[in-house]
């Protein structure tokens, strides 16, 4: 009997062994589409485009020696794209036709009306500051202009979209001028010192770093000279991006001095933008470009070497982005990547409710199966049943021979017994009432085969007395 049973688990046994692992093969499965969505959604773009500002500005100077670094780190092709400033920039971030551009802060706010925080989504990621800018007026050399007597008077910025422009719409509210009663007129940096020798424009409004090439051909030539900004005090406290500022005498020119005593404005820190899909990794490679000794020195960041961290993230207009993040507080860095986390949220749910239909579908499939098939007790069952006939046509009164057959099936009982349960465990042994049945089937049967060994006993003994 024990033998039947066996080969009946080795039959079992072997038709398991070579039906598909299909567990092993759904890991594997799942594992690569893991690597394949998390190289997808880490890999950095085939192209990196950086906007960069007018020809010969500031901004392009940057965007330039940015691009050249990450093409000697990375190895990936970058494209600075021309722009006429700021709100440009901005709008291109927007739309992601760009991954990095530099921006003046408030200029949208100024020129649309609206901040950033309008919207559902703000337009762009924060990054770094780079360089103070300052607001520069300027009026030729021999000119007796002033900002508070303006009337009708010719102004000079560039763009509508730039942040020149902008810098120009909040001086003059600040004075108390309105754009229709002045006379503005767009000129760029590279023709701005000719139309003021030309005297085609009375006064000038720059807004940009100290070391811009148009400062330097403006003032150390004595083309033009500085106009004083008034109530500076208010016009930066009215603004949170603005900050009071002094540019030292002597600054531009030591002999004779330019300017020849301290001159007082405000300044706001020109910012370093991402789009908001901009790649962590590629972020996290740029905030390193700009926090970077050498580069800051080759490119003349002085306010951001000498401050650091602290200066790089002062008064951020929007959000950080994660990647730059990274970089200023390392300690606050994710295990993984916030956009393979990100990106992959509808393909996680997905899999999970795949994962959860799978084994539902697999527990009732199995559960299928096991009504369908029969259950392991019962071919244990079914030899029990066949002893329990057996002893049935012995009776107790029977010769010898008899009692020793009744003594086989009372040990092939309990061999049955424990063949069975060595099958189950104590949870099984616990929670299957089958088990039960069976126990309780094995005593009957083995008080019956007793009961007759007993008769059979003492019918022997009779005989003998």
């Amino acid at each position: 009997m024990s033998k039947v049973i066996a080969i009946e688990d080795q039959q079992r046994l072997s038709a398991r062994e070579r039906s598909p692992p299909w567990s092993a093969i759904f890991v594997f499965l799942l594992a690569v589409s893991i690597v394949a969505a998390y190289w997808w959604k880490t890999s950095l773009p085939a192209v990196v485009r950086i906007a960069g500002g007018p020809a010969n500005g500031r901004y392009a100077a940057l965007a330039n020696g940015l691009a050249q670094e990450l093409r000697t780190r990375l190895a990936i092709e970058v494209v600075v794209s021309e722009t006429v400033g700021s709100l440009e920039n901005l709008h291109q971030l927007e739309t992601n036709q760009v991954h990095f551009a530099l921006y003046q802060p408030e200029t949208r706010e100024i020129l649309e009306g609206r901040d950033g925080s309008s919207g559902d989504e703000e337009p762009a990621a924060f990054v770094s500051n780079l360089y103070p800018e300052f607001l520069i007026p300027v009026a030729p050399k021999n000119s007796s202009a002033a900002l508070n007597r303006i009337k009708n008077r010719i102004w000079c910025c560039n763009d509508r979209l730039s942040g020149d422009f902008a810098m120009t719409q909040l001086l003059l509210r600040h004075i108390g001028n309105a754009e229709d009663t002045i006379n503005v007129e767009h000129v760029s940096y590279s023709d701005l010192p000719k139309q003021i020798a030309a005297g085609h424009v009375e006064i000038g409004i720059i807004c940009c770093g100290l070391q811009a090439p148009v400062l330097q051909e403006l003032l150390a030539s004595s083309l033009a000279k500085l106009i004083d900004v008034p109530s500076v005090d208010a016009l930066a406290r009215r603004n949170t991006s603005l900050s009071r500022d002094v540019i030292p005498a002597g600054y531009f020119q030591v002999s004779p001095a330019i300017p020849l005593e301290d001159f007082h404005t405000v300044s706001l820190h020109a910012q370093l933008l991402a789009s908001n899909n901009a790649p962590v990794g590629l972020v996290e490679e740029v905030t390193r470009i700009v926090t970077e000794a050498r580069f800051q020195r080759r490119h003349g960041l002085t306010e951001l070497f000498e401050g650091g961290t602290t200066y790089a993230t002062q008064r951020p207009e929007f959000k950080m982005h994660a990647g730059a993040s990274n970089v200023f507080n390392p300690d606050l860095k994710p295990f993984i990547n916030p956009d393979f986390v990100e990106g992959t949220e509808g393909i996680r749910s997905f899999l999970v409710s795949l994962i959860a239909a799978a084994w539902l579908l697999r527990r009732w499939w199995t559960r299928r199966l096991v009504r369908s098939q029969e259950h392991r007790l019962d071919r244990y069952i079914r030899q029990l049943l066949e002893l329990e006939r057996q002893q049935m046509t012995v009776d107790g009164e029977g010769n010898a021979e008899e009692s020793k057959r009744l003594q086989t099936m009372l040990d092939d009982v309990t061999i049955l017994r424990q063949e069975a349960l060595s099958e189950f465990t104590a949870h099984e042994l616990n929670e299957d009432r089958a088990v039960d049945c069976f126990i309780e089937m094995c005593h009957a049967l083995s008080d019956k085969i007793n009961a007759k060994l007993t008769r059979h006993a003492l019918h022997a003994l009779r005989q003998r007395l």
